[in-house]
């Protein structure tokens, strides 16, 4: 019902629009715009159709309109930050294809102990390290049976109504979605929001935001986040203490069925440090080597891993491993970029900035705070990558009619796309959790209802702090 109520509103907007005079204030080209930006945000939030064909439309809307030539529409859709994702993608599916994730799961949680508390916080050290590289789904997925397999073993050697049972095995499971999100957010390959702030801001605003510059603020968010959802599940939501055992001898019974480490699980991980160790160190390996850049980074490794043999006959990725890559999302990001240049060169931005500006008096951190709670409970029903890219040439427009950095505004808009934790369907990590069936949906709102409120605090006020620091606003 949702999608066909989205197909029809999104339809009669465009139309209406269309066939209204636009203000003498804005171009027919930019009132164009706004009408093919209405029609696609609504597609995106319905999800009325697949929102990787929503970010198409571009390519059929702007020329016929009169927005674009197609050549100018298309253009985004091979923007370095899609090569960047698509370089991301490939690393991590080497990673899965030799099983070096699971591994490198299991053995973070042998390390942190075996109480259930440790448990709960190894599963979030694990989760939330993994999907700084790669998708949140697949880390989702493959930390779930593992989570199951702990609570049956414990549940046969406890009682299994207990409210203290209960309650590890509702924390161990949300810690899993939760962590995949934080943990995410940290790096700018982790969810795509954070890659496609990236490259908006360097198109639009001439600000280059790398791999490193981003994880200084990632890594402080993710230091500070984690203890708190971590403290929040098993001290308050769902509290619980270190009375129950027996979830050691499923831990080592995994890491026994994975056997000693693999000839390409150690080439792999060599590709998969290395690749990280410059993206790290890039800005300072710019002045030896000309040209470098994240993408360039993650396509060598890519790269490599096609060279480089597995001891079981091929190489360590084939040509059939590019059938599991989700090329919806790379559509996506050029889909929103296309979108995004359009409201930027046809003087929509400027329209809307100057409208705020006439009427906002509202303090800044008010703002802020309004445009951060609005995104995190938006995401709760929508694509959080569908909601960037509907929203920060927006926000962006906002921040320039207002005098303000633009990044003040986007940066916790765009951790805040990935902060949502009530509904199953906010995040993938989210619905697999509850595809368990485990939780029940009143749990797991009751729980991400108060991490909303607090993350909506710990975002806007740690980035309104290093933000300035590190982008100098």
């Amino acid at each position: 019902m949702i999608k066909k109520v989205g197909l029809l509103f999104g339809i009669i907007i465009f139309c209406v629009i269309i066939f209204s005079p636009h203000p003498e204030s804005l171009t027919e080209a930019g009132w164009f715009t706004i009408a093919s930006a209405s029609l696609m945000a609504v597609f995106w939030i319905t999800e009325a159709i697949p929102i990787s064909i929503t970010a198409l439309l571009p390519l059929v809307l702007f020329p016929i309109l009169g927005i674009a030539d197609i050549k100018s529409a298309s253009q985004p859709y091979a923007n370095p930050v899609v090569f960047l994702f698509l370089g991301g993608f490939l690393l991590a599916q080497a990673v899965q294809k030799w099983n070096l994730h699971k591994r490198i799961a299991l053995t973070i949680v042998r390390w942190i102990g075996f109480n259930p508390r440790n448990i709960i916080f190894g599963f979030m050290l694990a989760s939330s390290f993994l999907s700084m590289w790669i998708s949140n789904t697949a880390t989702a997925l493959m930390m779930l049976p593992i989570a199951l397999s702990v609570i049956h073993f414990i549940g046969e050697k406890s009682n299994d109504d207990s409210p203290e049972f209960k309650n590890f095995s509702i924390a161990l499971l949300l810690a899993i979605a939760y962590s995949c999100s934080i943990g995410g957010i940290s790096t700018l390959i982790g969810t795509p929001p954070n890659a496609f702030m990236a490259a908006f801001m360097n198109e639009h605003h001439g600000i280059e935001i790398g791999f490193a510059e981003w994880m200084m603020i990632g890594i402080p968010f993710y230091v500070i986040a984690l203890p708190i959802a971590y403290f929040l599940l098993t001290r308050i939501v769902f509290p619980i203490s270190n009375k129950l055992s027996g979830s050691k001898s499923v831990i080592q019974e995994e890491i026994k069925k994975l056997g000693k480490i693999t000839t390409e699980e150690k080439r792999v991980l060599l590709i998969f440090s290395l690749v990280a160790l410059f993206w790290i160190i890039r800005p300072l390996a710019a002045d030896f080597i000309p040209g470098i850049d994240d993408t360039v980074i993650a396509m060598l490794g890519a790269v490599l891993l096609y060279f480089i043999p597995a001891n079981k006959n091929g190489k360590l990725l084939e040509w059939d491993d590019l059938d599991k890559i989700s090329w919806s999302i790379l559509i996506l990001f050029g889909g929103g970029l296309t979108l995004a240049s359009a409201i930027q060169e046809n003087g929509v931005s400027a329209w809307i900035g100057n409208i705020i500006l006439q009427d906002s008096e509202m303090p800044k951190i008010l703002m802020i705070f309004l445009l951060t709670g609005s995104i995190i409970f938006l995401t709760e029903l929508t694509s959080n990558l569908a909601t960037t890219a509907a929203f920060i040439p927006i926000i962006y427009s906002v921040a320039i009619g207002l005098n303000i950095h633009p990044l003040e505004f986007i940066i916790p808009a765009t951790i805040a796309a990935s902060c949502a934790f009530m509904l199953p369907v906010a995040t993938p990590p989210n619905a697999i959790i509850f595809s368990s069936q485990m939780i029940s949906i009143q749990q797991m709102s009751r729980a991400g209802l108060v991490f909303n409120v607090v993350f909506l605090f710990v975002t806007v006020m740690l980035t309104s702090f290093l933000g300035g620091i590190v982008f100098g606003f």
